[in-house]
């Protein structure tokens, strides 16, 4: 990231022309919020781990509250836990809101990875698909299908067309990760925690999806990803487009994504997203 890109306003609608360091702590905000409506918070320190109670695992991350920035120690002390709990032992985080914890969490012997993050400036209208994309509901029949398209699609990160479409989605939907997964998407669709979008091929069905998780008027785009053999057409960046207009006609005013490489990233600065900071996600095997 240059020194340009951090000194960029992001003065858009939607915004009523916070400068970088504000609008970074909204979200850092955000990112201590999201968790507790489905698990409970343990003080580690500088560091909060988020133990959930229902659903998905979730990651450890500095305290709003520190007065001091994390040390090894601490670092260590959550890993401990975590493997207790006997879930992934994993740390995520705004580097511009704690910067010396990539360092940290390295000396630790965990693989930081920093990816761009980027939040919608003004949305912009993508060009047509070669498919359609639409909202999902709990009861929805394809909404297995749109699960099991995305875990196909993180499989193979990137935007680049390979191998990996319908025989590998139906593969997918009928595992028992799937069914698992798919249970804790109809239990966050039916609470209003997530909305979900699908995208979708004539003849071929379910291509890809993702999603938005709405607290108050802040909300991260998630999981969007298309089959490795439907990509660059244009159904990525039409489902970015339809959340991010879902999340701001209800309410939602400040709207950000992380995106695991460059490549990526251009997809949602193609519907007017914009990079404002790095997420570091830190992982110990």
């Amino acid at each position: 990231m240059n020194t340009a890109e951090h000194e960029t306003a992001f003065p858009g609608v939607r915004h009523p022309g916070p400068d970088h360091g504000e609008l970074l702590a909204r979200i850092d905000t955000y990112y201590d919020t999201a968790p507790r409506a489905t698990a409970r918070a343990e003080a580690h320190g500088s560091l909060v781990l988020f133990v959930a109670e229902q659903g998905s695992p979730f990651y450890a991350r500095p305290n709003l509250a520190r007065t001091t920035e994390p040390t090894a120690e601490e670092v260590k002390e959550v890993l401990a836990r975590q493997l207790e709990l006997g879930i992934p032992r994993a740390l995520e985080w705004i580097h511009e809101t704690a910067p010396s914890l990539a360092t940290v969490a390295r000396a630790a012997g965990m693989t930081v990875q920093e990816c761009p993050m980027l939040v919608l400036e003004s949305l912009v209208e993508p060009p047509s698909p070669d498919g359609a994309v639409r909202l999902m509901n709990a009861k929805d029949d394809d909404l297995a299908a749109v699960n099991a398209s995305i875990r196909v699609a993180f499989g193979t990160a990137g935007t680049a067309v390979s191998d990996g479409g319908a025989a590998e989605r139906d593969d997918a939907t009928a595992s028992t990760d799937a069914s698992h997964g798919l249970g804790n998407t109809i239990d966050a669709l039916r609470a209003g925690r997530t909305v979900m979008v699908g995208a979708f091929v004539n003849d071929v069905g379910a291509v890809g999806g993702g999603s938005h998780n709405p607290r108050g008027q802040v909300s991260e785009m998630v999981g969007v990803g298309v089959l490795p053999a439907f990509r660059r057409q244009g159904l990525g960046a039409a489902v970015a487009h339809l959340l991010s207009r879902h999340a701001l006609d209800n309410g939602v005013t400040t709207v950000f994504c992380g995106a695991d490489s460059s490549d990526v990233a251009r997809v949602y600065e193609g519907v007017g997203f914009r990079r404002i900071g790095t997420t570091c996600i830190a992982g110990l095997s």
